[in-house]
């Protein structure tokens, strides 16, 4: 439980210097391949995701697991591996990811219930961003600029609305600390501003697309469906019409080549 003194609140401006250049050339050197669809297109509409520290079963699972792995894309991201490790800014990081939006894309509001998320701090630092791209917070809202981290009340009613550039951000799950305690106590608390439009936005419902089901799911289902006697094709078919997302982002209609090639 996370001391009274130090409970979440929005929007929390840590004064931490940032590298925006630095960050964004790491994250320009990322393959477009490694980059998946949303585990929540219920909630994380429009999102690619890319995870950096979690679990490895290839489902939403991984974003909460008890055990916990870094990927070896992080190697190749040494700023990056800095601010969530042990001696950045805000201690090591328990999980630690990239959501990309595209542009006028939502996030429909949500709060963020799983318990294990409960007793640590949601931190973003904004990557790529525009002046549209807020944070709604309890109908409140925040745009978070560039140059800085920041944190808020994942556990209240949130959603995201973004304007007409892509925003990518980096997210992260931090434990308390002593380390944490002192960015909080040297944070700037933005209040934010109620704009009904945003919150009409992150509330309309079909907007709402499928969710990416998890690599475990779709390879049992590849595999169960050749057993059948389909063929690659007839397989991508059957994705298409059930409008299931493919693995890779953004979102493309499945083909037999991708069939053949999943794993």
């Amino acid at each position: 439980m996370l001391p009274d003194k130090y409970k979440k609140r929005s929007f929390l401006q840590f004064s931490c210097d940032i590298d925006t250049q630095l960050l964004k050339q790491e994250f320009e050197s990322i393959s477009s391949q490694e980059w998946e669809s949303s585990y929540w297109g219920s909630i994380h509409c429009s999102i690619g995701m890319l995870l950096l520290r979690g679990g490895d079963q290839g489902n939403e699972f991984d974003f909460f697991s008890q055990q916990v792995f870094d990927k070896p894309i992080l190697k190749s991201l040494p700023y990056i591996e800095e601010l969530i490790g042990e001696d950045g800014p805000f201690g090591k990081a328990e999980y630690a990811f990239i959501f990309k939006l595209k542009p006028n894309g939502v996030t429909l509001k949500h709060q963020d219930s799983i318990e294990r998320w409960f007793d640590m701090y949601r931190v973003h630092i904004p990557i790529i961003t525009n002046p549209g791209a807020n944070l709604i917070v309890n109908d409140k809202a925040q745009h978070l600029s560039l140059g800085s981290a920041w944190t808020f009340d994942n556990q209240a009613d949130h959603g995201v609305v973004n304007g007409n550039e892509e925003r990518v951000h980096l997210i992260f799950d931090v434990p308390f600390s002593e380390k944490m305690a002192t960015q909080i106590d040297q944070a700037i608390c933005r209040p934010g501003e109620e704009i009904a439009d945003y919150n009409l936005r992150i509330s309309q419902t079909n907007r709402a697309v499928p969710s990416y089901p998890g690599d475990e799911v779709i390879r049992t289902g590849i595999a169960t469906m050749r057993s059948q006697g389909a063929s690659a094709a007839q397989i991508a078919g059957f994705m298409n019409s059930k409008s299931i997302p493919s693995k890779v982002y953004p979102p493309v209609p499945w083909t037999a080549e991708m069939v053949d090639n999943f794993v």
